[in-house]
């Protein structure tokens, strides 16, 4: 029983001090994430690990196999030396296997002077005893006489045999235990976290870095940080392809105004919390058309050459952008491929939102175009058209090329 009790002792003890060198490692990563912007998903897609097993490693759950996995999430969080430093010793310690001897209770006997065993046992009888028989035969041991070697050696194995199934059964469970704590040791990143209630607050939390320190107020034009790569990352992922360069600019006010008429949000291009929400839980996801789909459309709207000018002010306007927004110096918006601007739309009893659908905007474009068949409302393109068509030939020239 002191052998168990010792086995149990030492594995615990062990345990517990792995334990400690992971959650060590676990809150200097913790440190590190808490001083960007950056959330798991985009630190994800930036170290080519999933953000659900970065959150184990943050959470305490998981090592790092390789130590590059460690250095770029540093790097990504901005870790100067001192950082990388101390994050490779914590990282050392947490991924130090727990080393368990095979028989503790055996290396303690091997410390212990061991006992001469007690002489063989003989037939010859000692000297002077009268008791002895004459037959050969060995004289009986008395009773309450002491047993024979072969009889203390097999009672000893079988007072030995329950302390070392329990010595195994502790091992194994300790292996297990250190196991789980180390977590995958390949960086694949296709084991999600045990779903717990506070992992999924957790997790919660990490994706709305919009709404939290230091992006929890509106963000606006001319604002430069991971804010902003935080806010093109998630129009992106809502179908409106743009520059991710954490710049809020032109293009980002556009993509920004796109998004807040399709969430039907009210439309002022300022990303405020009713627009951080609707970023990460409204069902938005536009499917944008290549330009030879749109194209398509145009030629088989508009008649003869007339085709052919209506797809280069189509190519004029947005540069075949079903998404493109521009504001104008009245405070009023051209939406749209063919940009059609709000009074255009409020005489065809058309919105915003139907604007922005390609297909309609195409025939609303015909529309406009249809009584005078006059391209009268783009006229800020004649200056350039024939630029375009020269463009737009030499291209289509160029692809046939390639394909002969």
């Amino acid at each position: 029983m002191d052998d168990d009790r010792h086995r149990r002792g030492w594995v615990v003890a062990g345990a517990r001090e792995n334990t400690a060198a992971i959650e060590a490692f676990a809150e200097k990563l913790r440190a590190l994430k808490g001083n960007t912007s950056h959330s798991f998903e985009s630190i994800a897609r930036r170290t080519g690990v999933s953000r659900s097993t970065l959150h184990r490693y943050c959470s305490g759950k998981g090592v790092p196999a390789e130590f590059a996995t460690v250095e770029r999430f540093a790097r990504c969080c901005r870790a100067d030396r001192a950082d990388l430093t101390e994050l490779h010793r914590l990282w050392v310690l947490a991924s130090e296997p727990l080393h368990l001897p095979a028989d503790p209770a055996a290396a303690e006997d091997a410390e212990q002077p061991v006992a001469a065993p007690p002489p063989p046992a003989t037939d010859e009888p000692a000297p002077g005893d009268p008791t002895a028989g004459t037959s050969g035969e060995p004289a009986a041991p008395a009773a309450g006489g002491s047993a024979t070697p072969e009889e203390t050696a097999a009672a000893g194995a079988r007072r030995r045999l329950p302390a070392l199934v329990l010595a195994l059964v502790l091992l194994v469970g300790a292996v297990v235990t250190v196991a789980a704590l180390v977590g995958d040791r390949q960086d694949d990143g296709t084991r999600d976290d045990a779903a717990t209630p506070s992992g999924a607050v957790a997790g919660a939390e990490e994706q709305r870095a919009l709404l939290s320190h230091p992006c929890d107020e509106p963000i606006t034009m001319g604002r430069h940080d991971g804010c902003v790569e935080e806010l093109q990352e998630l129009l992106v992922e809502r179908g409106l392809p743009m520059v991710v360069d954490a710049q809020f600019g032109p293009e980002t006010l556009r993509r920004v105004t796109a998004f807040q008429v399709l969430a039907g949000l009210g439309v002022n291009g300022v990303v405020g919390d009713e627009t951080k929400v609707a970023l990460y839980e409204s069902d938005v996801v536009v499917e944008t058309p290549d330009e030879e789909e749109m194209a398509a459309l145009i030629r088989e709207l508009f008649p003869g050459e007339e085709a052919d000018t209506a797809v280069a002010v189509a190519a004029c306007a947005t540069k075949f952008d079903p998404l493109y927004v521009l504001g104008n110096e009245n405070g009023t918006r051209n939406w749209g491929l063919f940009q059609i601007s709000d009074s255009r739309l409020n005489d065809l009893r058309s919105t915003p939102l139907e604007a922005l659908d390609w297909e309609t905007n195409i025939r609303l474009a015909h529309r406009l175009w249809e009584p005078e068949q006059s391209f009268e409302h783009w006229s800020f393109c004649f200056a350039g058209i024939d630029r375009v068509r020269e463009e737009m030939a030499a291209r289509e020239n160029g692809e046939r090329a390639g394909e002969e």
